[in-house]
């Protein structure tokens, strides 16, 4: 009686399993992918729409204390990637209590993004109705 040599290779079943175990990860890193471009646009988002809010407070800034008032405006602002998004800036003026002479400021910007869900975010400073008249050191 002859012994039969030990055979080597794959069998069917192996390699079947070997097929879907790297399948089910090839699907969760494609999902983890949409989920980061995802991430990536809304960060990129958020950025623009802080550059924004800083542009506004910046330009407030710059008025005369006696013309702050609130309004809102639209911008539409196109990325480095291209695409571009319609965002809605709205500004508050309030004069402070108690007779001191500031005004606070807030900006709110507030666009759709990607999955059509609001978001904004909201920058605030005061404003001081100080004239710019030159000190004189003796």
């Amino acid at each position: 009686m002859t012994r039969a040599g030990h055979q080597t290779g794959f069998s069917l079943l192996e390699m079947l399993i070997t097929i879907i175990v790297l399948a089910s990860g090839l699907l969760a890193i494609g999902s983890m992918y949409g989920a980061i471009l995802n991430a990536n646009t809304l960060s990129k988002q958020r950025s623009e729409a802080v550059v924004l809010a800083e542009k506004k407070l910046e330009e407030l800034r710059g008025q005369s204390y006696a013309t702050l008032v609130s309004a809102t405006d639209t911008v539409t602002a196109a990325s480095s990637s291209g695409s571009s998004a319609n965002y809605q800036r709205s500004w508050s003026v309030a004069t402070a209590s108690g007779g001191l002479a500031y005004k606070d400021v807030g900006v709110t910007v507030t666009w759709t993004d990607n999955k059509n869900q609001s978001q904004n975010i909201v920058l605030s400073t005061r404003i001081s109705n100080v004239s710019a008249t030159p000190v004189t050191i003796p």
